[in-house]
Parts: structure tokens; C-alpha cells; sequence
């Protein structure tokens, strides 16, 4: 009997690839534990090497966790110094999920660049307050994604491993966490998302 493709075999097949490295479940809209399955289906398949979820909080992501045969291997929110997230990756220890952050550098606002301990730091360690916050990031355990197209800023969002920051200076950013956020999720709008989203390496 033939059995009807599947948003995961369209996708591919537009891409031309056997599978991708990492496959998202990009909003919880929806049937979004029906989507799932879809995902844990191409994991067992191997048609994912990895699958995730994105912008996942409260009732919704116990609600997937609770349905899952697969837990995520990722999730992907709203990560910077002023949003970080420590009650939630605590949540998701237990099943090894890592965290993808998005608007790394606060969706360049120039109250988080110019914050006086991202100042400071940049003139100690001869770095851009950028280039700090990207630095926190990895020492966090930050899967990050920075965004640019400008060619010289793309290059300094990778030039970061040539210095580390301490555990006291850790601390001290940690106490700009929970005082603001970007991204405010909405029933209405997520509902119109569509909810599927592929992350993958050539």
C-alpha cells in the first residue's frame, strides 16, 4: 500500500539531501504533538540525525514532554544576558536537550551593547561588546546563532576563542538575567505559523 509523503519527505526532496542534521518543530502551533511524531518518525528513519523544538515554554512544552517517545535533542529561544533561561534548561537536564539561542545580541539593542559590565570587559579583554556577549554565550553553553550580513561583523562574531572570561565576571553578568525580553509569544500569532522548520548543514 502506498503511503502518502510527508512534510519531512517534501522537504528533503526539494533539498535534494537523504536527511539533515537538525529538524525543528519552529512554533507550538497547531497539532504540534502530531508534528512531532512527524519528527520522531524521520529520527528513527534517519532522516534526522537530531530533532528539536523552538519557542517551546510552559504548559505547551510539558505537554510535549509528557507526549514524546523521543525527548528533544534541542531547543532553540530567545537567549542573551538579559534572558538565559536557567529554569528551563534545569527542567531539561534530565533529558540532555541543549540549548539553541536566537537574538544573541538582544535584536541590537544598544542598552544590552552598552551595558557597563560588557564596556568594561571589552576594554580588559581588547574586544567588542559583541564579541563579549558571544563569548558569555559559549562559556554558558549557548548553541548561538548571531546574525549578519555584513561580512567584517561576521568575522568578529567568530573571533572568541582567544580568551575566556572568568568565573567571577560569569557571575556578574548572570545578575542582568530576567530583566528583559524580545520576542512576547501570542496564542493568535503562533497559531499562524507554520510549524514545521529545517536547520542543516551542508
Amino acid at each position: 500500500m502506498y503511503e502518502k509523503e510527508t512534510a519531512v519527505d517534501e522537504t528533503l526532496k526539494r533539498l535534494g539531501l537523504d536527511y539533515v542534521d537538525l529538524l525543528f518543530i519552529h512554533q507550538p502551533a497547531g497539532n504540534f504533538i502530531a508534528g512531532y511524531e512527524q519528527l520522531e518518525k524521520a529520527y528513527k528513519e534517519g532522516k534526522a540525525k537530531s530533532i528539536g523544538i523552538s519557542n517551546f515554554h510552559g504548559k505547551k512544552l510539558e505537554k510535549l514532554l509528557a507526549a514524546a517517545d523521543i525527548k528533544p535533542h534541542v531547543i532553540q529561544l530567545e537567549t542573551h544576558p538579559y534572558f538565559a533561561h536557567h529554569e528551563q534548561m534545569d527542567r531539561l537536564k534530565e533529558y540532555g536537550t541543549k540549548l539553541m539561542g536566537w537574538y544573541p545580541l538582544g535584536h541590537g539593542d544598544a542598552g544590552l551593547l552598552h551595558e557597563k559590565i560588557f564596556e568594561d570587559l571589552a576594554a580588559k579583554y581588547h574586544k567588542s561588546a559583541a564579541q563579549i556577549i558571544l563569548r558569555w554565550a559559549v562559556q554558558y553553553g549557548v548553541m548561538t546563532i548571531p546574525g549578519s550580513k555584513n561580512p567584517e561583523h561576521i568575522r568578529a562574531n567568530f573571533d572568541i576563542f582567544d580568551f575566556s572570561l572568568t568565573d567571577e565576571e560569569m557571575k556578574e553578568i548572570a545578575k542582568l538575567d530576567g530583566t528583559k525580553r524580545y520576542y512576547h509569544p501570542d496564542d493568535k500569532v503562533e497559531e499562524s505559523y507554520a510549524t514545521m522548520h529545517l536547520c542543516f548543514e551542508k
